[in-house]
């Protein structure tokens, strides 16, 4: 079996996508906990600009996968994608890949959600503690 040369042109994006993804989430979860330790209303534009960010980036990354495996992806899916992810983007994977396949693809885009939220909490703890000590010893 034979892959083609743009096969592995396009994982690349795919890979970049998905850290863009992950650094996407970090930060608005860092945001939101800091925002919420230090009791400061959030800007009403922050949650759209990240939603518009996060859908934006799943599209690209539906784009560049069904590319990648010579399936076309119509301006009707990628809408789908785009509006309302939550319930296109599983469907996408297990039409695309399978059961099997699907699954632990959703399991990886998961596990980004869990590992950022992870490490927002990490790191607003360290920031936190920074600033206690910080305003201390003034």
């Amino acid at each position: 079996m034979q892959t083609s040369p743009s096969r592995h042109r396009i994982k690349l994006p795919q890979t970049g996508l998905a850290i863009l993804l992950g650094f996407v989430l970090l930060i608005e979860e860092v945001a939101g906990i800091l925002y919420s330790l230090r009791q400061i209303q959030q800007s009403p534009y922050l949650f759209p600009l990240f939603s518009i960010s996060i859908s934006t980036m799943l599209t690209l990354w539906v784009h560049y996968d069904s590319r990648s495996r010579n399936t076309s992806m119509g301006m009707d899916q990628a809408m789908y994608i785009f509006f309302a992810w939550p319930i296109t983007f599983p469907f996408y994977a297990f039409s695309s890949r399978g059961f099997r396949s699907g699954s632990l693809l959703l399991l990886a885009f998961v596990g980004i959600f869990v590992f950022t939220l992870i490490a927002a909490v990490v790191i607003s703890i360290g920031i936190n503690i920074g600033l206690t000590i910080f305003s201390a010893g003034r």
